[in-house]
């Protein structure tokens, strides 16, 4: 479509045209400048009321809708200029996303949007200058101006200023939709005699916006155009690209950059191995986006391709690391502190993400933040998901605690409405979706979503551990010892058996709950492999599950919930969570089979 607009409403012919020159450019310039200090006087007298979001409409029948596609318009050498214009999309729809306006309210565009700068994220786009597509800051809003333009006229309200643009492009829309703009003073306004909401967004290839209104009735007929702005219905000529016009003479030729397809972008939090693994392939192809590790730990961390671009988010993670010292422990302080680092994280990501990155790789933490800052919009995204969305993991728990309500693991994880409603579409926006957990996969299935499931990093085959040899049975609990964990259940059954029990994880906070059972906080390293009979996870909630895999490794038999994602497998009994009696007949049948496999043969 158009880009930004033109000054000049009638193009000289296409066979008349020259090259411009400097003088023309002055001129060209001074003239602009007159018309913004008149308009910006204007708006001094009569100031056009800025329209703000709202949610009382939200729910409103959809009145109309307008879909303009992204990435087929233009010359393909102006490859560049087309990722500019969608970078400006991204950065402008956010003014008009979600806003409600009064009957008789008159919509300025760019009072409802302000003037693109670098410094509010606009970047170098298209605009038609005199039938020439030239390089500015800002070009190709005028994407968004038609849009709107269809749209009032869809809906039934009154076009009171549109312009039309001098020259077109290779793909041009209708001509009902031409309306350019210019700041300040080559504007688009209209207004409607009832109330409606607009909502904008870029999907991976299109402009969508859509009106929302509970007026009654049929749309009244499009009123006609405001007098004062001339309507040009001749056929404009096909404006000249600056980036691929063989006027090299012209004093604003000079050698660009002529990319034909955009790059990849790994937008990337905590390493997961399985996702490292998928990763292994795309080598320097993609440009990586990695939080800073301590030196102490970064053989578990990232280790991009030596030829990538890397870039390293330092003060993001700085902040990380003294959140994480402030908020120990479990529950909601954990997942506010887990959020909040992933939207320091995001928004760094964001600045630097260029408009030519056109595919992104990114982990789950980061979805929702990018999703709220629009840095997803016009691109293709795949999303690494190692866990369950928000919405599933607070029914869970809310179900767990129905039974158990004085647990403050299975009541302190509470997410607010937008974010789930955020997290679910942005999920159902993504091309694809990776997972190894297979409950995960189950769950982004059902809803229909394309998700792919990824092998789980297995451990090496580790030797077969020997039991405890002690009187007592030892039974680990591979997590911390919390009611999401099914640390109550572990409870139970190691009092039943007379067991041992080893926690890898935090202690219990419920001391009164473990009276009378010998149990010991161990921490994940160390052998605890070789003192474990059982290793148990009968968790509600689990998503790293690589005890679990140790053990399986070293032959231990493992009983788990589904939640724990491991699928179906050898040495593996599934149990679901809360069932104390199946726990401890898994538990018994595990420690009978161990027993009769050490008997010696008669």
């Amino acid at each position: 479509m158009p880009s930004t607009g033109s000054v000049e409403h009638h193009a000289p012919p296409a066979d008349a045209w020259q090259p411009p020159t400097r003088l023309a450019a002055v001129w060209h310039a001074l003239k602009v400048g007159c018309h913004i200090a008149l308009r910006a006087a204007r708006n001094l007298v009569s100031p056009p009321k800025h329209a703000t979001p709202a949610h009382a409409l939200a729910d409103a029948p959809l009145m109309a809708e307008h879909r303009s596609p992204l990435w087929v318009d233009g010359r393909a050498d102006e490859f560049i200029l087309r990722c500019g214009k969608v970078q400006n999309l991204r950065a402008a729809i956010g003014h008009f996303q979600g806003i409600e306006v009064e009957p008789g309210q008159v919509v300025s565009f760019w009072a409802q949007m302000g003037r693109p700068s670098r410094l509010r994220g606009f970047t170098v786009g298209r605009e038609i200058v005199n039938g020439c597509v030239v390089p500015t800051i800002g070009g190709g809003l005028c994407q968004l101006s038609n849009a709107l333009a269809s749209l009032v006229g869809s809906m039934g309200a009154q076009l009171i200023e549109r312009h039309r643009h001098s020259a077109r492009i290779e793909q041009p829309g209708p001509a009902d939709d031409d309306a350019t703009v210019a700041w300040n003073y080559v504007d688009l306004r209209f207004v409607a005699d009832f109330a409606f909401r607009l909502e904008a967004e870029l999907t991976a290839d299109e402009l969508v916006l859509r009106v929302r209104s509970r007026r009654n009735g049929p749309p009244l007929q499009r009123a006609p155009v405001w007098p004062l702005v001339r309507d040009q219905r001749a056929e404009p000529p096909t404006a000249r690209g600056c980036l691929t016009c063989d006027q090299t003479r012209c004093f604003r030729h000079k050698p660009r950059p002529k990319p034909a397809a955009g790059r990849r972008a790994l937008l990337l939090n905590d390493r997961q191995p399985e996702l490292a693994r998928w990763l292994a392939p795309l080598g320097a192809e993609a440009d990586w986006m990695l939080p800073w590790v301590r030196p102490a730990l970064r053989s578990r961390a990232w280790q991009a391709p030596a030829e990538a671009s890397v870039t390293t988010a330092r003060w993001p993670s700085w902040k990380r690391i003294a959140r994480q010292r402030l908020t120990r422990g479990e529950g909601g302080r954990r997942q506010a502190g887990r959020a909040r680092v992933a939207e320091d994280l995001a928004r760094s990501y964001a600045r630097r993400l260029r408009p030519d990155h056109t595919e992104l790789i990114l982990t789950q933490e980061l979805l929702v933040p990018l999703w709220r800052l629009g840095a997803l919009g016009g691109r293709t995204f795949d999303v690494f998901v190692p866990e369950l969305p928000a919405s599933e993991i607070q029914a869970r728990l809310d179900a767990a605690a129905a039974a158990t309500p004085q647990a403050a693991s299975l009541t302190d994880f509470r997410v607010d409405e937008a974010w789930l409603r955020d997290e679910w579409q942005a999920l159902a926006r993504a091309r694809r979706l990776l997972t190894a957990h297979h409950e995960v996969h189950r769950v982004l299935s059902q809803a229909g979503l394309p998700v792919e499931l990824l092998p789980w990093d297995e451990p090496p085959a580790l030797p077969r551990a020997a039991p405890s040899g002690t009187h007592k049975p030892t039974l680990t609990l591979a997590g911390s010892a919390l009611a999401r964990k099914g640390a109550g259940e572990v409870a139970q059954v190691a009092k039943a058996l007379g067991a041992r029990v080893q926690i890898l994880g935090s202690p219990p906070s419920d001391l009164k709950a473990w009276e009378g059972i010998d149990w010991v906080a161990v921490g994940y390293s160390g052998d605890w492999l070789a003192r474990s009979d059982v290793v148990l996870l009968p968790a509600y909630v689990e998503h790293q599950p690589r005890a679990l895999l140790r053990a399986l490794a070293a032959g231990v038999p493992v009983i788990a919930s589904a939640a724990c994602g491991l699928g179906v497998r050898s040495g593996l009994t599934q149990v679901v969570p809360g069932d104390v009696r199946a726990l401890e007949m898994a538990v018994t049948a595990a420690l009978e089979g161990a027993a009769n496999e050490d008997a010696p043969l008669p």
